[in-house]
C-alpha cells in the first residue's frame, strides 16, 4: 500500500500472501457512497447479489455512471511530452497513388 497525498493506494497485489480483509469502512461509510445518485436500484441489487461480499467496498469499480466519467487530475499524473507531429507515417493497407497522395497532404 502507498500512500499519495491524501489517498492510499494498493500498487500490487503480488505483496500480499494469503487472503487479505480490507475493512469497507476504511474506504467508504456505506456502499451507497459507491454509486452515483442517478444509479438504478435494481442494477446495484444485481451487481451485489452476483459479486461475493468481500468484494462490495471495491464495487465502485462496476458503476455505470463513474465508468462514464474521466478520473480527476492529481498532482502524481504523468505528463506525455510529444516531440514535433508525430502522425502516422505507415500504411495500414494498400492504398492507390491517389489515396497515398490525399493522405500525405
Amino acid at each position: 500500500m502507498k500512500n499519495v497525498g491524501k489517498d492510499n493506494y494498493i500498487s500490487s497485489l503480488n505483496c500480499f500472501h494469503g487472503n487479505v480483509d480490507l475493512p469497507a469502512s476504511s474506504y467508504h461509510d456505506s456502499l451507497e457512497e459507491l454509486w452515483d445518485k442517478e444509479e438504478e436500484p435494481e442494477y446495484i441489487e444485481a451487481v451485489m447479489k452476483v459479486s461475493p461480499s468481500a468484494y462490495h467496498h471495491y464495487l465502485d469499480v462496476l458503476s455505470k455512471g463513474k465508468s462514464e466519467k474521466l478520473p480527476l487530475h492529481h498532482a502524481y499524473d504523468n505528463n506525455i511530452e510529444l516531440e514535433g507531429s508525430l502522425s502516422p507515417v505507415g500504411v495500414i493497407y494498400s492504398l492507390s497513388e491517389q489515396e497515398s497522395e490525399t493522405l500525405r497532404a
